[in-house]
């Protein structure tokens, strides 16, 4: 990175560009956090936390490089913060990397990590000289994994899925474009308006890139509608009102199953002490995603425990409690006017339906 001495316009503009990207990166990084912890269903291979660790690698960066550019401007102080800039960006990326070939259905053999693991080190013991060239090396193998991870997401997407991918995508293009033309070697060559074209590129993929991300659905979680088996909505004192059947499976008896769903329910509060009861259940490779009413709970049973099935689930019971809320009020054990709610069913939990979270 070029060093700025001078007090100019163009020192004070860098400065504020890079500033942004250390300001946008920890908040969207602290954002997805945050989305994580509080998930019912967290787990490693989240996506919005693989994002998390990037922003998170990219924010010291950035950070270490102001240090390096603007303050500690001669060595030794100055290539400690550039080797350290380096080395935080690549140890952000292996998380980065490790993450994505957990998600990615594709056999990797963790190639993309191992190459992570290469750079990083290399670059602990590299000469300054080196820096600029093995920072390239790894933008390549995040542009490679990425390449992967936006081919599979766009072939296997539709609607707002969709929508979603083409906006990471493009604001991942415009960051990487903007990361490039910030290096030294474009500075000397092609000049200042260059580069800060490239800080203003690399601060804008990033923000697009954050609210893309922020609000796309769980993309590690695209095979959902295989996972849906039966769905249930059991009357608070025990009895099933309505059943369906997303796939064909073992005939059991639904009332006695709804029976159990409820006693097991009840058990567990009683043990926690929990008012409001379990949100999810796993019985060996099955899982239970509950969604609690005042007057009824609705169950889903799942091969897997996903938050866009929790999340759909939640839709249900609202729009079921919204529907035949009076029905339920007055419930004497006639099931038949809860019939309707299979329309219901279908549109929630339908590939084709919106709010895939």
């Amino acid at each position: 990175m070029p060093t700025f001495l001078e007090l100019s316009v163009v020192r004070d503009v860098v400065l504020v560009l890079h500033s942004a990207v250390v300001l946008y990166s920890i908040l969207f990084s602290a954002t997805f956090v945050t989305q994580w912890i509080r998930s019912p269903l967290r787990k490693l291979t989240d996506v919005r936390l693989a994002w998390a660790v990037f922003m998170f690698g990219m924010a010291c960066n950035s950070f270490s490089f102001i240090m390096s550019d603007f303050y500690f401007t001669v060595d030794p102080g100055s290539l400690l913060w550039v080797k350290t800039g380096y080395l935080m960006m690549m140890t952000a990326l292996i998380g980065f990397f490790l993450a994505l070939e957990k998600i990615l259905p594709y056999q990797t053999r963790h190639l993309f990590t191992a190459a992570g693991l290469i750079v990083a080190f290399i670059t602990f013991l590299a000469p300054r000289e080196y820096l600029t060239a093995l920072a390239l090396s790894a933008s390549l193998v995040v542009f490679g994994i990425l390449a992967l991870f936006f081919s599979f997401y766009v072939k296997n997407t539709s609607g707002v899925v969709r929508g979603s991918m083409r906006m990471i995508f493009f604001g991942f293009l415009g960051g990487f474009v903007g990361y490039i033309l910030r290096s030294d070697f474009i500075y000397d060559e092609l000049g200042e308006q260059v580069y800060l074209l490239g800080s203003f590129l690399l601060v804008s993929g990033l923000v697009i890139m954050g609210v893309a991300v922020l609000g796309s659905p769980a993309l590690d979680e695209l095979d959902w509608n295989e996972k849906m088996l039966e769905l249930f909505v059991i009357h608070s004192s025990g009895v099933l009102m309505y059943h369906h059947k997303f796939i064909p499976t073992v005939d059991l008896d639904e009332n006695l199953t709804a029976a159990g769903l409820t006693g097991a329910q009840e058990l567990f509060k009683e043990i926690t002490q929990s008012k409001t009861g379990l949100n999810t259940l796993s019985v060996g490779e099955i899982s239970i995603l509950f969604a609690h009413k005042k007057d009824f709970t609705t169950a889903l049973v799942a091969k897997q425990a996903y938050r866009v099935l929790l999340g759909k689930t939640k839709d249900f019971s609202d729009q079921f409690e919204l529907i035949f809320g009076d029905a339920v009020k007055t419930f004497s054990g006639e099931v038949s006017q809860f019939n309707q709610a299979g329309r219901l069913a279908v549109r929630l939990y339908s590939p084709g339906s919106s709010d895939q979270r």
